[in-house]
């Protein structure tokens, strides 16, 4: 009986490190817009990055922008974020510290796609109240829901686009999200992309751009370096960000 148990386990290990090794890498930084793409099952992914903001000349850094994804099934994984940066506070005119609270999440493989038609999965996340920095605090539970479609149009070239909806916490009508991004194969190691997205709310528009790129340093490492714009307020709206992505257990 021990026998057994013990080949039982050598097997379903075996099983476990097959169903990474058959994963693509995919990351889901740097960019607005979000790839359909899940971890493999039972891979442990760590993505960090840092990113500095013009803010309207005010500058914000973050200095630890935070996703740890689990592969729990082939096309199901759990996502655990949040974001530490410094801003300086109009009040006292000096520089602080603050968290943007946890979020919690979960995206899904709905269909892989063939020919002309997209592969297709959901992203669902939640912000956690109680868990930020006194002033960015949300009152009330705040989700997002995302569609996240993608069409490879040959080896080097692919479409994707998002649409979503995010609640504040705070009021009932959601923002909407919609982003377009193409990506750009440019060798084995090396890919950019270009894309364009939009906030949609009952305060006003935003009209960005967003491109970077991304360079495979090791066969799970991924370093990447990104700049965004918005374009009604070029001067003032900019970033630029900085980051790795890495799977921990491979």
């Amino acid at each position: 009986m021990k026998r057994f148990i013990v080949l039982a386990l050598l097997l379903l290990a075996t099983f476990a490190v097959s169903a990474q090794e058959l994963a693509e890498f995919t990351a889901d930084r740097p960019g607005a817009s979000t790839g359909p793409a899940v971890v493999g099952r039972n891979v442990v992914q760590l993505e960090q990055g840092i990113q500095y903001d013009g803010d309207g000349g005010a500058g914000q850094f973050t200095f630890s922008n935070t996703l740890l994804r689990y592969g729990l099934f082939e096309s199901m994984e759990l996502r655990l974020g949040g974001d530490a940066f410094i801003y300086r506070s109009e009040e006292t005119n000096r520089s602080k510290a603050a968290f943007s609270g946890l979020s919690i999440g979960t995206k899904i493989e709905c269909y892989e796609g063939k020919g002309a038609i997209p592969a297709v999965s959901v992203l669902a996340d939640l912000a956690i109240p109680s868990t930020a920095s006194q002033g960015f605090s949300t009152d009330h539970l705040a989700p997002s829901l995302y569609l996240l479609f993608e069409n490879p149009v040959n080896d080097w070239l692919s479409i994707g686009y998002n649409v979503g909806a995010e609640w504040d916490g705070s009021v009932a009508v959601p923002t909407t999200f919609a982003a377009v991004c193409l990506g750009f194969s440019l060798s084995d190691n090396l890919g950019c992309f270009a894309e364009s997205y939009n906030y949609f709310n009952r305060w006003g528009n935003t009209y960005a751009v967003d491109f970077g790129f991304n360079y495979m340093v090791a066969r799970r490492v991924q370093l990447d370096i990104a700049a965004n714009l918005d374009l009604l307020h070029a001067k003032n709206a900019w970033a630029v960000s900085f980051g790795v992505a890495w799977q921990i257990n491979r």
